[in-house]
């Protein structure tokens, strides 16, 4: 892997997870018959992904030596991936269509 890959790798993902949270927001203001606890509890869940992925981003950005940055780079794909399949089953537990990804 060499130092473009690095980034280049996690930009479709991070695309993908900017989607899903905004189809979800969408979502949820069109979704008639989610209590305000719902709503609540909905975005309790999203904010616990998106930190998992937030961690591992750290991670990889406080690592001064690509060769150390490499590894942990795997890490942040695996949150972020986790992060957009979460926000689809959140999606879909709730109702809310989520068009891509």
């Amino acid at each position: 892997m060499d130092r473009r890959d690095v980034g280049v790798a996690h930009i479709r993902h991070v695309g993908d997870l900017i989607s899903v949270r905004a189809q979800l927001s969408m979502g949820m203001q069109g979704v008639a018959g989610l209590s305000f606890d719902q709503r609540a509890d909905i975005v309790e869940a999203v904010i616990e992904l998106e930190d998992s992925y937030r961690l591992a981003w750290e991670s990889v950005a406080y690592e001064p030596r690509f060769e150390q940055r490499v590894p942990k780079s795997e890490t942040l794909e695996r949150a972020l991936l986790g992060a957009v399949a979460g926000i689809r089953e959140i999606a879909r537990r709730n109702g809310i269509e989520i068009g891509c990804c």
